[in-house]
């Protein structure tokens, strides 16, 4: 069994919209997952702010989002090589009984 997770990276410009574009994508992933509605959508809102919080801070940056698919858990990171203000999130997944 890999232990490495599956990757998926987003360049964006700092557009508001852009920011829910990447929500939208961490929300298929959660629901394909397996996660709980309401899990999904509070992972999906959470990272729709942090994007909208680093599009603010450096509004005239490219910024990369990182969403990382392992077998136990997604994890999403915006500007992920920005140091100490760098957004991590974390969700497990709930397996579907």
């Amino acid at each position: 069994m890999t232990t490495e997770p599956k990757r998926i990276e987003l360049h964006l410009d700092s557009d508001p919209r852009l920011a829910a574009a990447a929500g939208g994508a961490v929300r298929l992933l959660a629901d394909t997952a397996g996660m709980p509605e309401e899990v999904s959508k509070e992972f999906q809102e959470a990272t729709i702010r942090a994007c909208v919080e680093a599009f603010e801070a450096h509004p005239a940056a490219s910024h990369v989002v990182e969403l990382l698919v392992f077998s136990d858990r997604l994890e999403v990171a915006v500007d992920p090589h920005a140091g100490s203000s760098a957004v991590r999130l974390s969700r497990s997944v709930v397996p579907l009984r």
